[in-house]
Protein backbone atom coordinates (compact mmCIF):
# COMPACT_ATOMS: atom_id res chain seq x y z
CA UNK A 1 0.00 0.00 0.00
CA UNK A 2 1.39 3.42 -1.23
CA UNK A 3 1.60 6.00 1.68
CA UNK A 4 -0.25 9.55 1.08
CA UNK A 5 2.89 12.17 0.43
CA UNK A 6 2.27 15.03 3.15
CA UNK A 7 2.31 17.58 1.45
CA UNK A 8 4.41 21.44 2.36
CA UNK A 9 3.82 25.06 2.20
CA UNK A 10 6.16 26.40 -0.33
CA UNK A 11 7.37 28.66 1.87
CA UNK A 12 8.51 26.41 4.61
CA UNK A 13 10.05 24.71 1.78
CA UNK A 14 12.10 27.85 0.46
CA UNK A 15 13.27 28.44 4.05
CA UNK A 16 14.55 24.54 3.62
CA UNK A 17 16.45 25.98 0.81
CA UNK A 18 17.56 28.73 2.44
CA UNK A 19 19.10 26.88 5.46
CA UNK A 20 20.48 24.57 3.32
CA UNK A 21 22.66 27.08 1.55
CA UNK A 22 24.01 28.91 5.25
CA UNK A 23 25.32 24.90 5.73
CA UNK A 24 27.29 25.43 2.16
CA UNK A 25 28.40 28.72 3.27
CA UNK A 26 29.29 28.25 7.19
CA UNK A 27 31.43 24.90 7.04
CA UNK A 28 29.53 23.42 9.88
CA UNK A 29 30.32 20.59 11.76
CA UNK A 30 30.12 17.27 10.26
CA UNK A 31 28.24 15.57 12.36
CA UNK A 32 25.24 18.52 12.40
CA UNK A 33 25.96 18.49 8.52
CA UNK A 34 25.07 14.60 8.55
CA UNK A 35 22.30 15.21 10.67
CA UNK A 36 20.40 17.74 8.21
CA UNK A 37 20.85 14.98 5.45
CA UNK A 38 19.36 12.54 7.43
CA UNK A 39 16.57 15.26 8.10
CA UNK A 40 15.94 15.89 4.39
CA UNK A 41 15.80 12.15 3.85
CA UNK A 42 13.09 12.11 6.01
CA UNK A 43 11.45 15.50 4.57
CA UNK A 44 11.87 13.79 1.43
CA UNK A 45 10.08 10.30 2.10
CA UNK A 46 7.38 12.40 4.02
CA UNK A 47 6.45 14.58 0.72
CA UNK A 48 6.53 11.66 -1.68
CA UNK A 49 9.94 11.46 -2.86
CA UNK A 50 11.44 8.67 -1.44
CA UNK A 51 14.16 7.34 -4.66
CA UNK A 52 15.52 10.77 -4.66
CA UNK A 53 16.56 11.29 -0.62
CA UNK A 54 17.86 8.01 -0.67
CA UNK A 55 19.92 8.01 -3.91
CA UNK A 56 20.98 11.78 -2.72
CA UNK A 57 21.64 10.15 0.97
CA UNK A 58 23.77 7.61 -0.31
CA UNK A 59 25.66 9.68 -2.12
CA UNK A 60 26.15 11.32 0.72
CA UNK A 61 27.17 8.10 2.70
CA UNK A 62 29.44 7.63 0.43
CA UNK A 63 31.39 10.65 0.01
CA UNK A 64 31.19 11.16 3.67
CA UNK A 65 33.06 7.72 4.44
CA UNK A 66 35.81 7.95 1.66
CA UNK A 67 36.57 11.41 3.46
CA UNK A 68 36.75 10.23 6.96
CA UNK A 69 38.73 6.90 6.12
CA UNK A 70 40.62 6.47 3.06
CA UNK A 71 41.30 10.45 2.17
CA UNK A 72 41.39 11.15 6.02
CA UNK A 73 45.69 12.13 5.69
CA UNK A 74 46.66 14.44 2.34
CA UNK A 75 50.01 12.72 1.50
CA UNK A 76 50.37 14.32 -1.88
CA UNK A 77 48.77 16.02 -5.21
CA UNK A 78 46.83 13.03 -5.92
CA UNK A 79 44.98 12.84 -2.34
CA UNK A 80 44.80 16.16 -1.89
CA UNK A 81 42.90 16.74 -5.17
CA UNK A 82 40.73 13.70 -4.08
CA UNK A 83 40.03 15.34 -1.15
CA UNK A 84 39.27 18.56 -2.53
CA UNK A 85 36.56 16.96 -5.00
CA UNK A 86 35.12 14.74 -2.53
CA UNK A 87 34.88 17.73 -0.11
CA UNK A 88 33.31 19.84 -2.60
CA UNK A 89 30.98 17.21 -3.76
CA UNK A 90 29.88 16.86 -0.27
CA UNK A 91 29.30 20.23 0.59
CA UNK A 92 26.99 20.65 -3.06
CA UNK A 93 24.53 17.42 -1.55
CA UNK A 94 22.46 19.69 1.37
CA UNK A 95 21.52 22.59 -0.78
CA UNK A 96 20.83 19.97 -3.88
CA UNK A 97 18.52 18.08 -1.40
CA UNK A 98 17.00 21.09 -0.30
CA UNK A 99 16.29 22.21 -4.15
CA UNK A 100 15.20 18.94 -4.85
CA UNK A 101 12.79 18.75 -1.71
CA UNK A 102 11.23 22.61 -2.71
CA UNK A 103 10.85 21.04 -6.27
CA UNK A 104 9.21 17.86 -4.92
CA UNK A 105 5.62 17.28 -4.96
CA UNK A 106 4.34 21.44 -5.75
CA UNK A 107 3.26 22.75 -8.70
CA UNK A 108 4.25 25.80 -10.51
CA UNK A 109 0.85 27.28 -9.77
CA UNK A 110 1.37 27.01 -6.06
CA UNK A 111 4.36 28.52 -6.43
CA UNK A 112 3.41 31.51 -7.75
CA UNK A 113 0.34 31.96 -5.05
CA UNK A 114 2.55 31.93 -2.62
CA UNK A 115 5.13 34.38 -4.20
CA UNK A 116 2.19 36.32 -4.38
CA UNK A 117 1.02 35.91 -0.79
CA UNK A 118 4.58 36.90 0.38
CA UNK A 119 4.10 40.08 -1.62
CA UNK A 120 7.02 39.41 -3.97
CA UNK A 121 7.44 41.55 -6.69
CA UNK A 122 6.19 41.13 -10.17
CA UNK A 123 9.14 41.71 -12.45
CA UNK A 124 10.81 38.45 -9.98
CA UNK A 125 6.95 36.53 -10.13
CA UNK A 126 7.36 36.55 -13.96
CA UNK A 127 10.56 35.76 -14.81
CA UNK A 128 10.85 32.76 -11.89
CA UNK A 129 7.60 31.35 -13.86
CA UNK A 130 9.17 31.59 -16.94
CA UNK A 131 12.45 29.83 -16.23
CA UNK A 132 11.13 26.74 -14.33
CA UNK A 133 8.49 25.80 -17.41
CA UNK A 134 11.05 26.87 -19.50
CA UNK A 135 13.27 23.90 -19.09
CA UNK A 136 11.40 20.53 -18.97
CA UNK A 137 9.87 22.17 -22.31
CA UNK A 138 13.51 22.19 -23.81
CA UNK A 139 14.06 18.41 -22.15
CA UNK A 140 11.03 17.31 -24.18
CA UNK A 141 12.39 19.66 -27.27
CA UNK A 142 15.64 17.93 -26.97
CA UNK A 143 14.09 14.35 -26.63
CA UNK A 144 12.03 15.16 -29.53
CA UNK A 145 15.04 16.21 -31.96
CA UNK A 146 16.83 13.47 -30.92
CA UNK A 147 13.97 10.94 -31.35
CA UNK A 148 13.55 12.15 -35.02
CA UNK A 149 17.37 11.90 -35.74
CA UNK A 150 17.52 8.52 -35.20
CA UNK A 151 13.76 7.92 -37.23
CA UNK A 152 15.96 9.12 -40.29
CA UNK A 153 19.43 7.12 -39.27
CA UNK A 154 21.53 10.35 -37.95
CA UNK A 155 22.84 10.10 -35.06
CA UNK A 156 22.54 6.75 -33.90
CA UNK A 157 24.09 6.72 -30.72
CA UNK A 158 26.12 9.44 -28.68
CA UNK A 159 29.69 8.42 -30.56
CA UNK A 160 28.46 9.39 -33.62
CA UNK A 161 27.41 13.09 -32.52
CA UNK A 162 31.48 13.41 -31.50
CA UNK A 163 32.50 12.03 -34.45
CA UNK A 164 30.97 14.50 -36.32
CA UNK A 165 30.66 17.56 -34.60
CA UNK A 166 29.60 19.67 -37.71
CA UNK A 167 26.65 17.36 -37.99
CA UNK A 168 25.93 17.97 -34.58
CA UNK A 169 25.81 21.28 -35.00
CA UNK A 170 23.31 21.23 -37.74
CA UNK A 171 21.02 18.40 -36.38
CA UNK A 172 20.86 19.76 -32.77
CA UNK A 173 22.07 22.96 -31.78
CA UNK A 174 20.44 25.13 -34.82
CA UNK A 175 16.90 23.03 -33.66
CA UNK A 176 17.10 23.59 -29.89
CA UNK A 177 18.39 27.55 -30.38
CA UNK A 178 14.97 28.27 -32.71
CA UNK A 179 13.02 26.33 -29.79
CA UNK A 180 14.52 27.98 -27.11
CA UNK A 181 13.45 31.56 -28.60
CA UNK A 182 10.18 30.04 -29.53
CA UNK A 183 9.76 28.79 -26.52
CA UNK A 184 10.77 31.63 -24.16
CA UNK A 185 8.53 34.23 -26.19
CA UNK A 186 5.38 31.20 -25.57
CA UNK A 187 6.01 31.13 -22.16
CA UNK A 188 6.40 34.41 -21.49
CA UNK A 189 3.28 35.24 -23.62
CA UNK A 190 1.86 32.43 -21.58
CA UNK A 191 2.05 34.32 -18.36
CA UNK A 192 1.58 37.77 -19.13
CA UNK A 193 -1.97 36.14 -20.73
CA UNK A 194 -2.33 34.43 -17.24
CA UNK A 195 -2.61 38.11 -15.63
CA UNK A 196 0.89 37.14 -13.52
CA UNK A 197 2.19 40.81 -14.23
CA UNK A 198 -0.94 42.73 -13.16
CA UNK A 199 -0.57 44.40 -9.48
CA UNK A 200 -4.26 43.13 -8.86
CA UNK A 201 -4.38 40.83 -6.56
CA UNK A 202 -5.25 37.35 -7.69
CA UNK A 203 -6.89 34.50 -6.67
CA UNK A 204 -6.21 30.44 -6.61
CA UNK A 205 -7.41 27.17 -6.17
CA UNK A 206 -4.62 26.20 -4.38
CA UNK A 207 -4.99 26.92 -0.19
CA UNK A 208 -1.29 28.65 0.82
CA UNK A 209 -1.70 28.05 4.22
CA UNK A 210 1.00 26.55 7.39
CA UNK A 211 -0.18 23.61 8.57
CA UNK A 212 1.24 21.70 11.69
CA UNK A 213 3.75 20.22 9.34
CA UNK A 214 5.10 23.29 8.16
CA UNK A 215 5.34 24.94 11.76
CA UNK A 216 7.50 21.65 13.14
CA UNK A 217 9.58 22.49 9.91
CA UNK A 218 10.52 25.55 10.51
CA UNK A 219 11.20 24.95 14.35
CA UNK A 220 13.77 22.52 13.14
CA UNK A 221 15.46 24.64 10.67
CA UNK A 222 15.78 27.29 13.48
CA UNK A 223 17.32 24.94 15.94
CA UNK A 224 19.97 23.81 13.04
CA UNK A 225 20.12 27.79 12.46
CA UNK A 226 20.89 28.48 16.17
CA UNK A 227 23.78 25.23 16.29
CA UNK A 228 25.38 26.63 12.93
CA UNK A 229 25.76 29.91 14.58
CA UNK A 230 26.90 28.80 17.77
Amino acid sequence: MKLKAIKFDPRSKLATVMCASFLLMLRVDPIVEALFVLMMFFLLTLNGGFKKGFLLSLLYSVIFCLERFLFKEITGPLTALFSFFLAANRLLIPPIMGATFAANNNKMSEWIAAMKKMKVPTFIVVPFSVVCRFFPVLIQDFKEIRRAMKFRGIGINSMDLVKHPLLTLEYIIVPILVSVENTSVELSAASLVRGLGSSNSHTSIYEIKFKLQDYLLILLLILFFAIEVI
